[in-house]
Parts: C-alpha cells; sequence; structure tokens
C-alpha cells in the first residue's frame, strides 16, 4: 500500500504538481498526425489538465495551443483555420502554431497591442504517424527513439482509446502478469478452441515468480511459469519512463506491442498503441486484427461511442460502469472468466471499477505485485528528486536508452531469464540493453 501522501504524489497531474512536473520533462505522444489536415477543423485535447487546441496550418505544421483566445476567453476551438493560422471567430485575433499573435483587427492599425499578446503553445513534432508534445521546460530534450520510429509505416499499425480512470491504474495492468491467468482466461482450456502453449502454461501455473531489475530507462520485469519438461516460461516486459510498456510476445515472428498511458488530468487517460514488426510489413490480416482488438474507432459498433468534439472524442468507448462493459453473465458462467467480450474492456473494467483514483492506503499487495511495487517507487522517486533538489531523469537527455524490447521465452528451469533475454531485448543484435 502507499500513504495517502504519496499515492496524491503519484496520481497527481496537473500544473504545478511534483508528479505534473516530472511527467513535463518528457515527449509524449497524444495525436494521429491523420486527426489534423492542413486547414482543417482544429482537435480539442486535454493533457496533464490543461485544456488545449491541436491543429495544423496551412503550411502542414502541427500547433499544440491552449483552448481559450486570450482576449475574451472564447474557445478558439470555434475558429478559423486558414492562412498558416488560427483566427478566433469572436474579434478575429489570429494567432501562429508557435502562439504568436499575427493579427488584431479589432485593434487600430499602427497599434503595438499585438505585440503584447500570446498563446501558450507547445512544440509539436511527428514521427510514424504520431504527433509528440513536449510541455516542459525549454530547451525540450531530443525524443525517446523507441525501435518502431524508425520502421517504414508498413511495419506498424497505431490505434488509440480514451479510458475514464486515473492514469496509474491503467499503467500498472500492463506489469502484472498474474491477471493474465485469470481476467483474460477462459474457463478450460481444452474447450474446442486452438490453444497455445502459452495459454495451456498460463491455465496449468497461475501464480507465477516475478523478478524486477532497475534499468536506466526504467524497470525490465519478468514473470515466471511452470513449463513441461522442467522448462520455465518467461515473459519480460519493460517499463519505459514514465508511462511506456512493452509487454513480451512469445513465438519465432511475432509482432511487438507499444503502449504510451498519457493522463489528460487526474481521472481520465489517453493510451496509444503501436503494434510493429521490426523485420517485415504487417499482412492485411494482422492490421485487421489489431484494429479491430484495440482501437476503438475500428471495434464493432455495438462498443463505440457516438464521435464528438470533446478531447479525443473519437476514441471513446462505448462500454463502461454504466452498462457494465457490456458484461454477458452467462457467458461468464459458461466460456470466459469475465464474461466481458471485450479484450480492452477486460482491463477496463477492473481498472474503472477501483475508483477514479486508486485509493491505495486500502491495498494488500502480495508477492504477484512486485512489479507494480517497483514501478511505483521509480516514479515516486523520480518525482521526489525533482521537487526536492531539482534532479533531472538522465534517461530524458538518453534517447537511445530507449531502444530496448519485452521478450517471452521457454528456458530450462535452472537457466537465469536475465542472462538468456540480453541479446533479445537488445533491438540492435550485439548491442547490450542492460548498460547506458
Amino acid at each position: 500500500m502507499l500513504s495517502a501522501e504519496d499515492n496524491a504524489l503519484i496520481t497527481r497531474v496537473g500544473p504545478g504538481t511534483p508528479m505534473g512536473k516530472l511527467l513535463r520533462c518528457y515527449w509524449m505522444p497524444f495525436l494521429l498526425s491523420a486527426d489534423v489536415q492542413a486547414d482543417g477543423r482544429p482537435e480539442r485535447v486535454k493533457l496533464l489538465g490543461e485544456d488545449l487546441l491541436a491543429f495544423r496550418n496551412t503550411a502542414g505544421d502541427v500547433g499544440l495551443v491552449q483552448e481559450r483566445c486570450p482576449h475574451r476567453r472564447a474557445s478558439l476551438y470555434f475558429g478559423r483555420n486558414e492562412a498558416c493560422g488560427i483566427r478566433c471567430i469572436y474579434h478575429g485575433w489570429k494567432f501562429d502554431v508557435d502562439g504568436t499573435c499575427v493579427d488584431l483587427p479589432s485593434e487600430p492599425e499602427g497599434s503595438n497591442f499585438r505585440e503584447k499578446i500570446h498563446l501558450t503553445a507547445y512544440p509539436c513534432v511527428e514521427r510514424c504517424g504520431f504527433v509528440w508534445t513536449y510541455m516542459g521546460p525549454l530547451p525540450a530534450p531530443p525524443l525517446p527513439r523507441f525501435e518502431w520510429m524508425d520502421l517504414p509505416e508498413s511495419h506498424h499499425v497505431a490505434s488509440m482509446r480514451v479510458q475514464n480512470t486515473n492514469w496509474l491504474q491503467a499503467l500498472e495492468g500492463e506489469f502484472d502478469q498474474s491477471h493474465v491467468s485469470y481476467l483474460h482466461s477462459r474457463l478450460q482450456v481444452d474447450d474446442g478452441h486452438a490453444r497455445s502453449l502459452v495459454d495451456r502454461i498460463r491455465f496449468a501455473d497461475r501464480h507465477p515468480v516475478f523478478d524486477v531489475i532497475n534499468m536506466p530507462y526504467g524497470t525490465c520485469i519478468a514473470a515466471g511459469r511452470e513449463a513441461p519438461d522442467n522448462h520455465r516460461y518467461w515473459r519480460v516486459s519493460q517499463h519505459l519512463m514514465p508511462f511506456f510498456a512493452l509487454t513480451g510476445i512469445y513465438g519465432p515472428d511475432p509482432k511487438r506491442p507499444w503502449r504510451a498511458w498519457v493522463p489528460m488530468d487526474d481521472t481520465n487517460v489517453v493510451v496509444l498503441g503501436v503494434s510493429y514488426h521490426p523485420l517485415r510489413p504487417l499482412t492485411a490480416e494482422e492490421r485487421d486484427w489489431e484494429t479491430s482488438r484495440s482501437s476503438v474507432s475500428n471495434i464493432a459498433p455495438q462498443f463505440r461511442a457516438a464521435i464528438s468534439s470533446q478531447p479525443f472524442g473519437r476514441y471513446r468507448p462505448l462500454a463502461s460502469l454504466e452498462n457494465d462493459f457490456f458484461q454477458d453473465r452467462e457467458l461468464q458462467r459458461t466460456e470466459t472468466y469475465s464474461g466481458i467480450p471485450e479484450f480492452w474492456a477486460q482491463d477496463a473494467s477492473v481498472q474503472t471499477s477501483m475508483g477514479l483514483i486508486c485509493d491505495r492506503t486500502e491495498e494488500h499487495l502480495g508477492t504477484s505485485d512486485m512489479a507494480i511495487i517497483a514501478v511505483r517507487k521509480r516514479l515516486l522517486t523520480a518525482a521526489k528528486e525533482l521537487r526536492d533538489d531539482g534532479t533531472l531523469p538522465a534517461e530524458i537527455a538518453n534517447p537511445n536508452w530507449y531502444q530496448v524490447r519485452s521478450d517471452a521465452v521457454i528456458v530450462p528451469a535452472g537457466e537465469a531469464w536475465f542472462t538468456a533475454t540480453t541479446q533479445r531485448r537488445a533491438v540492435t543484435p550485439g548491442a547490450n540493453p542492460d548498460c547506458p
């Protein structure tokens, strides 16, 4: 459990909070590039408790600025995006992507008032279909170098989804490997479905042994289960500071998952995902499966909310606590452990049921929670060091530290997982992911 003080510190992300200040030290993805068109409709955005607006100007540059006009506080969402700027429809004040006021038509000619007006604006860059922003003190650090960011477009597919809960309890689900044997399981391993070896292992051994190692970029987490013939199955996940996650996939030619749990505010999070293959293009079938499984914009109509102009309004799911995430009690009785049909909704249902911000003073953690404890400790330590000493996290100045992979292997029971996966966790063959 956490103290009430630490729980507030680690979950609250608004301006001026310790965790908010820490998260602002990192570049964060927040939008798909395709969602903003040149001279097109602006997009409302909410990040770290701030109401913002994203738009692409005539030249193709993306801006992220405060939503409200500094004149009379009207929303620039209703503005005219034209001629390399967003113009407020109330009195015609116009701003560029960097927040510079470029026109004040309501003021007399010769007035220098325009020079005193500026929108809060955050720098943006685009990589592999995502728009990233940096909301911290300038100069901005380099972008983290995730493996998929250097791949051709054909090798990856993106997804987005809003979840109405605090960012931390959502992120923690990535590293809670014991829940896979329950929440995502079927009641019978031999139920007429083609069950994989890993499914059978998870069904037989439902209490994995955890090992956690602190790394330069975050935390490396291994969950080990008994496997046939005196072997052990290890699933190796990576927590990369502050809110990035890689989970291990077993197989000879696996697609690799990457996710970012970016806080909108204290009680909402947007999750951005990439499924990619480092060596080959994804097939049409793989793309269809990934989008139908994890992207709200492509899931079945009964699970998709109506698109709205609210922040990330096209990525809000219909499944929620109000409709019990479409849980089917007959399905739960006869086929699946949860009875919730959508895979992502299985996680969202339990995480949302914890409350908008989980009260961690009431938790009772066990040995299967070692990974969660380690991730919390890393985040708390970084936030307190920045708050108390002004110490910046080392990883923000070392983008190559993010050049790592997750993994999943079956090795002899006596073989150390960390040694067995050292080279497999390296993006570049021969590199050592365990050293700066």
